[in-house]
């Protein structure tokens, strides 16, 4: 069985977004971004791609549980939701993601 489930939705400023959500508890969700966030309580990167997965709360809103040690169960959903979409989601349908995907000129050269 699968940890997570993906859908699309239009956010707040009519642009649509994609989600990953948890599918047990804490039930957290986090978006898919092509720019890195600030003020975000967590967020990690797709290892080999320009995006992003944001925290985003949680199936029941912008909320955050209230037990020890959520920041890094949080830290670990968010990293483990970067893996698993990168797996399922970009492997799979590897055509739609090439603009995003890393290459050797977009890293700095060290001097």
């Amino acid at each position: 069985m699968q940890p997570y489930i993906t859908y699309r939705e239009l956010d707040k400023n009519n642009e649509l977004q994609y989600f990953v959500l948890q599918k047990e508890f804490p039930h957290c969700v986090g978006y898919i971004s092509a720019v890195k966030k600030e003020n975000v309580l967590s967020q990690m990167p797709i290892a080999g791609y320009n995006l992003y997965v944001v925290f985003n709360g949680t199936i029941r809103g912008n909320i955050i549980p209230s037990y020890k040690n959520i920041a890094e169960e949080i830290d670990s959903v968010i990293a483990s939701m970067a893996d698993w979409y990168k797996a399922n989601r970009i492997e799979n349908n590897s055509k739609r993601y090439n603009k995003f995907k890393i290459t050797s000129n977009d890293t700095a050269s060290i001097q």
